[in-house]
């Protein structure tokens, strides 16, 4: 019997939770069906993600002109190839990723017929990253988009409600169903005194950790401030940055004793494993993976009051919660931990098992996978 066809568009996958979450279910799913991958053109992780097809058997389409940036031709260009390779495909069902992919997808399933179409955001673009006329501008062609539209998964209730809150799809439309990792690669002991030592890290110093996007909507500008003015009254601590992005030579003038930039790693885990405290002063967050990460390696969290990120931190329990951009209160609260580690242990050992619990990589397939069986 054959497999089903399943059809999923995304602009692009670099560094971050959406090349993670993709190649999630590309792995997963290609399992009970047959999975096309249309990409387009990105140089970052490209390898890593073609590698991933050739293990998994699921195949890529690349399309060349699919940019994230507008670009009225290579937009109609790319709108025309998504179109004829629906028709090509004739897939059973299409799910588009991202707001780019998102509306050129939802456009192409309109025009030739596809009924089954889901739309993923991966967060959202309605506020923290563009000025508010490109943020209107994506708002009303989301709109338009819903329309088109079996269902709208999103990673956490607060996404669910900052839609709708636009008048984007009604309530019937949307499915909550978390974002999920493989937790295994957390829940090893690492040899933390070695991999400090790699980094040129003082053992004896505690360590504040950050890990994403170099971007402003990730609070950096917030964290940075908030390590040189603790600095000023301790030197107990040394800050980790983990990322790249646009901020990334501004923070490298930075850079000295008690703050160190590392990049991008693919040693994830084994950084968070030698972290104290885990810091995710974001402007805008549709779910927050890294804080799912930290959790697993049973770090307390200390996150802005954001998005999803209220769902995965129980303020008090598995971290501390911070209103967004209150430099203030994110210094206290990473002063509290830094001089608790009986607390720190606590919230991190109770964030572990909270992580476990919901936000696992089977947990996602399964609710995926029923979403596609009952669509």
């Amino acid at each position: 019997m054959s497999k089903k066809k399943l059809l999923h568009i995304v602009t692009r996958l670099e560094h971050g939770g959406t090349l993670t979450n993709i190649l999630s279910l590309m792995e997963g799913l290609s399992k009970d069906y047959d999975v096309v991958l249309a990409l387009g053109s990105f140089k970052t992780e490209k390898e890593k993600v073609e590698k991933s097809s050739v293990a998994s058997g699921y195949r890529i389409v690349w399309l060349e002109e699919f940019r994230r940036n507008i670009s009225p031709l290579k937009d109609i260009n790319t709108l025309m190839d998504l179109i004829d390779l629906i028709l090509r495909e004739n897939p059973y069902l299409v799910h588009t990723h991202t707001s780019k992919a998102g509306i050129l997808g939802r456009m192409a399933c309109a025009v030739t017929g596809v009924k089954k179409t889901i739309h993923t955001p991966h967060g959202h673009v309605f506020y923290g990253y563009f000025n508010p006329f490109v943020s209107y501008i994506y708002i009303v062609l989301e709109k338009l988009a819903a329309r088109f539209t079996k269902k709208i998964i999103v990673f956490s209730q607060a996404e669910k409600k900052d839609h709708l809150e636009r008048n984007i799809g009604r309530d019937d439309k949307f499915a909550v169903i978390p974002n999920g990792i493989r937790p295994e690669p957390y829940l090893i002991e690492y040899d933390t005194a070695a991999k400090k030592l790699e980094l040129g890290i003082c053992l004896d110093k505690k360590v504040l950790g950050f890990a994403g996007r170099l971007e402003p909507v990730k609070g950096v500008d917030l964290f940075v401030k908030a390590v040189k003015l603790l600095n000023k009254e301790r030197s107990d601590f040394i800050a980790v940055m983990a990322g790249t992005g646009t901020l990334e030579k501004g923070i490298k003038d930075l850079v000295d004793d008690t703050l160190k930039l590392i990049g991008h790693r693919e040693d994830l885990p084994e950084i968070l494993a030698l972290i104290d405290v885990f810091v995710m002063p974001s402007l805008n967050e549709g779910f927050g993976l890294a804080a799912v990460e930290a959790g697993l390696s049973k770090k307390p969290v200390i996150a802005s009051r954001v998005g999803g990120l209220p769902e995965i931190i129980t303020d008090n329990e598995t971290g501390l919660l911070v209103p967004s951009g209150n430099l203030e209160l994110l210094c206290s609260s990473i002063k509290k931990l830094l001089d608790d580690p009986v607390e720190a242990k606590r919230l991190g050992e109770n964030g572990r098992k909270k992580a476990l619990e919901y936000y696992s990589e089977g947990k996602m397939l399964e609710g995926l996978k029923k979403l596609y069986e009952n669509i």
